[in-house]
């Protein structure tokens, strides 16, 4: 026989073989010796397990897998995208939906992430792609099966089944590409798992002091304006939350902060955007009042639970001395009703990464939280309450405050949810091969079980950013599964109780809290503000200090976690800001330079200055060296934008020139503007000159009158001389 001969008669059977769905050879070539492979299977197939096997030249992106809820009876639709990889035209090509051996345990079904089952157990019928693909191409294909064509019946066992996609070449059955998943598989009539799913709607502060009332807030940037504009992350996160239909309760987590910010920034006087020492007009009103009012119409459909303003680390604060910065204001909460219609619950609290120290505990508690969400490693116990079973969600967490409970999340469904919501999330195939995985994994935990009704916590990061497609998924399709039920935190936290052990604060919890040095400077921006209240009255210090609560507050946000550099950042500004408005109030220096005392009891003119648009009361603060005091002048109040002279009384004891420090402080001593130094020359005798000069004359005038009187005392001793010259003295 002919080399061509023998080469069209191999390709006839391999085309013969796979509308059979029997095994084909690889090549044309003579099979080598060995088993052959299990139907359905390849080489490449076998080889999935090893990391380093080629990329396969058909990339394949799952975009539709219908039903979510698999019966007997159902069709199985898949909708994919395959796209030519290599340089190559692949040729006529052909598709099958193949399925593996159940996976009974959760264990295997996590094995089966690194290491890949085989899908040999099961094919569908073969699919042509007549056409294939040239280099590059991309097509969609859509494939539908039953599930009787994978040989699943009502009476196959319940759990999860590798499935896979695969794409061969119709002339010789080579596979270039797969597309794997898994497919749940369960009983109608079972109890189900209850789903408790964190919709966090949260954002990182972005002003700093605000402004009053009918002024345009300012604000450090405008990423909260593209952060609600379409394509955003909180327009993705609001509206998978709108496609939410049926019984599926989510629970939205929302921020006053930033419910209050998006509302500032929907003013009629608008919003400014600080660039450099300028700022601009603001861009996101539309965007921001749309957001605002779709969550205002969802927001009656589902739990809304709000954190304290800021989203504060509230364990960080507590480690400072600075726990009222984390606690609820009724305010805010008030604000947040009027702005979307609905007053939150604070009967849910989600601490960051979900832990907290027992002192924490008790303050949450305190303020009426009856649902903590916790991490899985938050507790010392795993509550498992026997071997091979997963167990419920919420734990007893006693407090001093009170009983509570805990919404525990389970460690591989939290790892699978968040790697599903990165954008490189990890799944080969897309997002809707992420949720799937998701999905299978929530199967198993209720095939292990299928008559206890256990729950299930779903807590997303906090400032999650999802490819769309994903968010949509997970928020919806919890609806249309009959082995799951959709319940906000509230409904859990009514469920039996496993009790999962002691409230523990690793170690590493402690290193991801914002840093002590922030809160300390926090402290500090805090006692500067407490200090400057004292110069104002009540009214002026509501007006100038007022925003400075809520910027304080924001300061401690736990979006500074994650964004250290924009916290230190934050707080640095705000240090600054009030350096600012303490600095404009100070001491003029005089405008020669120096100061002139004529006497020993002459008056020392001070100018104080105003800067501000409202009264200040100060206090004189001046150091003298030795020989210079000065009387205390009280307290002095300086008009807005104003200045006022005081007349300080000096004492000299000297001649010369003293310099001498001057600063204006707040009446409880905080140093206002900046300290200077004066320069006082005095021309006049103090009384400790005038007392040596005194004692000097006294001593001098002693002296004279000694010698006067030595004088007048030897004169009545000696005997006279006679009158006459010397000459005539000496002839006598």
């Amino acid at each position: 026989m002919s080399e061509r001969v023998r080469r069209i008669g191999a390709v006839l059977g391999a085309a013969v073989a796979l509308v059979a769905g029997l095994p084909v050879a690889a090549t044309a070539a003579p099979a080598p010796s060995g088993p052959a492979p299990a139907p359905g299977s390849s080489a490449r197939a076998s080889s999935a397990r090893a990391s380093s096997a080629p990329a396969e030249p058909v990339a394949m992106t799952l975009q539709t897998l219908e039903p979510h809820d698999v019966r007997p009876d159902s069709t199985i639709t898949i909708s994919a995208l395959l796209r030519n990889t290599s340089a190559n035209s692949t040729g006529p090509l052909i598709l099958r939906l193949r399925r593996g051996t159940v996976i009974s345990t959760r264990g295997e079904l996590q094995a089966a992430d690194s290491d890949q089952p085989t899908t040999g157990s099961a094919a569908a019928p073969p699919q042509a792609l007549h056409s294939g693909l040239t280099p590059g191409q991309t097509t969609r294909v859509t494939y539908q099966a039953k599930v009787s064509d994978l040989a699943l019946s009502s009476f196959s066992g319940i759990g999860v089944y590798p499935l896979a996609l695969t794409v061969q070449r119709a002339d010789d059955g080579t596979e270039v590409g797969r597309l794997a998943t898994d497919l749940p598989y369960l009983q109608q009539g079972i109890s189900g798992t209850k789903v408790t799913l964190l919709w966090p709607l949260l954002d990182r502060p972005h002003r700093l002091t605000g402004a009053p009332a009918g002024s345009p807030e300012v604000f450090a940037d405008d990423l909260l304006a593209r952060s609600v504009a379409p394509g955003g992350r909180l327009n993705t996160l609001l509206a998978a939350a709108e496609a939410v239909t049926g019984k599926v309760k989510l629970t939205l987590v929302v921020d006053p902060e930033t419910i209050e910010a998006l509302s500032r920034m929907t003013d009629p006087a608008g919003y400014r955007v600080g660039t450099g020492s300028r700022t601009v007009a603001g861009t996101g009103a539309v965007a921001a009042a749309d957001w605002l009012g779709r969550l205002r119409a969802i927001v009656p459909k589902h739990l809304l639970v709000a954190t304290p303003y800021a989203d504060p680390d509230i364990v960080a604060l507590e480690r400072g001395g600075n726990a009222a910065l984390a606690r609820f204001q009724q305010p805010d909460l008030d604000a947040t009703a009027r702005v979307l219609g609905e007053m939150p619950s604070t009967k849910v609290s989600w601490p960051p990464d979900g832990q907290l120290t027992d002192s924490a505990l008790d303050d949450v508690v305190a303020q009426g939280a009856n649902a903590v969400v916790l991490s899985p490693n938050a507790l010392s116990g795993t509550g498992a309450v026997e071997s091979g079973r997963t167990p419920s969600g919420v734990s007893p967490l006693p407090a001093l405050s009170g009983p509570a409970v805990a919404l525990v999340s389970d460690p591989v469904v939290q790892n699978i949810l968040q790697r599903g919501g990165l954008r490189t999330h990890g799944f080969a195939g897309g997002p809707r091969i992420a949720e799937q995985r998701l999905l299978s994994e929530l199967a198993m935990i209720t095939a292990e079980a299928p008559n206890d009704t256990r729950t299930i916590v779903l807590a997303p990061p906090r400032r999650w950013d999802p490819p769309a497609a994903y968010a949509r998924a997970l928020a919806t399709d919890l609806g249309s599964i009959s082995w799951l039920t959709a319940v906000d935190a509230l409904q859990a936290s009514g469920s039996p109780q496993v009790d999962r052990g002691a409230l523990v604060y690793p170690g590493a919890a402690r290193a991801r809290e914002v840093p002590p040095s922030l809160i300390s400077d926090i402290g500090l921006v805090q006692s500067q503000v407490a200090d400057f209240r004292s110069a104002l009255s009540n009214e002026d210090a509501g007006t100038e200090l007022q925003p400075y609560g809520d910027a304080v507050r924001r300061a401690g946000s736990s979006a500074w976690r994650s964004q250290l550099p924009a916290g230190q950042a934050y707080v640095a500004r705000l240090l600054r800001q009030i350096g600012t408005l303490r600095g404009a109030v100070t001491l003029s220096s005089p405008a020669t330079g120096d100061y002139t005392l004529a006497s020993s009891d002459s008056p020392l003119l001070l100018t104080l200055e105003n800067k501000l648009t409202v009264p200040v009361s100060v206090r004189l603060r001046l150091t003298t060296p030795a020989g210079f005091t000065t009387r205390d002048v009280g307290l002095q109040q300086i008009p807005p934008k104003g200045k006022r002279t005081v007349k300080v009384l000096a004492s000299v004891q000297r001649t010369g020139t003293f310099a001498v420090k001057g600063q204006v402080t707040t009446p409880t001593g905080g140093a206002l503007g900046n300290e200077i130094t004066l320069s006082v020359r005095s021309t006049a005798y103090g009384g400790l000159a005038l007392g040596i000069t005194g004692l000097a004359f006294a001593v001098l005038v002693l002296a004279v009158l000694y010698r006067l009187y030595r004088r007048w005392k030897a004169r009545g001793t000696e005997p006279p001389v006679a009158a006459g010259s010397p000459a005539d003295r000496s002839l006598t």
